[in-house]
């Protein structure tokens, strides 16, 4: 799905992972983006990898991921991911993510968009 004029983008962890392992189309990616939404759950997911043991890579991530706006898990926010991952069958890091876009009428950015196409009302976009 095509993203709109105005519209908010909350990106998902793989999309992270992409620009982390320098390929190329989410690097032209990132350098378009001017603003956009990740969840905290992102940031535990990425800061999980075994890279992350070298204080240097941990650090130049954090001041990566500073560069967007990061969005707590609020009770609203689990709530809706619990019956996310109910109704779907869903791991509960991905229903975050998926209530996270929703709450905040965001474009959830990914590349897994099987993951979350049979959910109502989530708008999705793969970037590249």
């Amino acid at each position: 799905m095509e993203k709109t004029a105005g519209e908010i983008m909350l990106l998902d962890t793989n999309i992270f992972v992409d620009h982390l392992r320098n390929y190329t189309p989410s690097v032209e990616f990132f350098d378009t983006l001017e603003n956009a939404l990740f969840s905290a759950i992102t940031e535990a997911e990425l800061l999980a990898g075994k890279q992350n043991e070298s204080d240097e890579k941990r650090e130049k991530l954090l001041h990566f991921l500073h560069r967007w706006t990061k969005i707590e898990v609020t009770n609203p926010i689990s709530v809706l991911a619990g019956d996310i991952s109910r109704k779907h069958g869903m791991d509960i890091p991905d229903a975050i993510i998926a209530a996270s876009a929703l709450i905040n009428n965001a474009v959830l950015v990914t590349r897994n968009v099987k993951d979350f196409h049979d959910i109502k009302d989530l708008k999705l976009q793969v970037p590249y």
